[in-house]
């Protein structure tokens, strides 16, 4: 199984066992790929760290103090789990461009190639197999149980509910299609954008490193 992950300079996919990255350094786009290994791990989440803008690491260092110098009163440690769970709805202008180019890849039935790009930007910006579904599954659980509980007993239903939805999508596909609505909705309209082409093509780029390695490896 492919899958795939976007951050503020390029694209990433990978299976269990090796992981291909396309990232754009000075309008320039840099391809590499390995197997998965803890250092792999390592490589992708200070990429995804250092390619947000400057104003989410101000306000991540915000939130840092805060918790060690309330001001206020103390900041309540679920309502980090909260900004953590909605991510997506707040990311960067660039990163939802490159998150929008990764899935008009998967959406492709072609071979992924740079000559077809143009019909790549045609496909759909949806993805049946987006984190977004995750997210949605857990605001829909939490909000409705919001309206009666606490909020830790309302965080602990949206856990809940990610796990339910993720059993539905395994085993009662059907069931699931009210929230696949309302996650393409979110897709559409607030996790991903329309991409211009150097995000079309650092996506086309990586997911064909993945392919050559994967199939370099095997």
């Amino acid at each position: 199984m492919i899958m795939g992950v976007s951050f503020g300079r390029g694209v990433f996919f990978h299976n269990r066992r090796v992981l291909a990255c396309a990232e754009v350094k000075r309008g320039v786009i840099h391809v590499w790929a390995e197997p998965i290994t803890p250092k792999t791990l390592g490589k992708i989440w200070w990429r995804v760290l250092l390619s947000l803008p400057w104003p989410y690491h101000l306000f991540h260092l915000a939130i840092l103090l805060y918790l060690f110098f309330p001001v206020y009163g103390e900041l309540h440690p679920l309502w980090l789990v909260l900004y953590a769970a909605g991510f997506h709805f707040i990311f960067p202008r660039r990163l939802k461009k490159f998150h929008g180019a990764e899935h008009k890849v998967f959406s492709y039935s072609g071979i992924k190639r740079l000559e077809a790009i143009q019909e790549i930007r045609q496909a759909s910006i949806v993805n049946s197999g987006c984190s977004t579904n995750y997210v949605t599954y857990f605001f829909v659980s939490f909000l409705l149980a919001l309206l009666f509980l606490p909020l830790g007993w309302s965080v602990l239903c949206g856990a809940l509910g990610v796990i339910a939805g993720s059993l539905g999508q395994t085993y009662r596909p059907g069931w699931m299609k009210p929230f696949y609505r309302l996650s393409g909705f979110l897709q559409r309209h607030v996790t991903t954008m329309e991409p211009d082409r150097i995000h079309l093509e650092t996506a086309i780029r990586s997911y064909q490193m993945f392919e050559h390695y994967r199939g370099k490896s095997a």
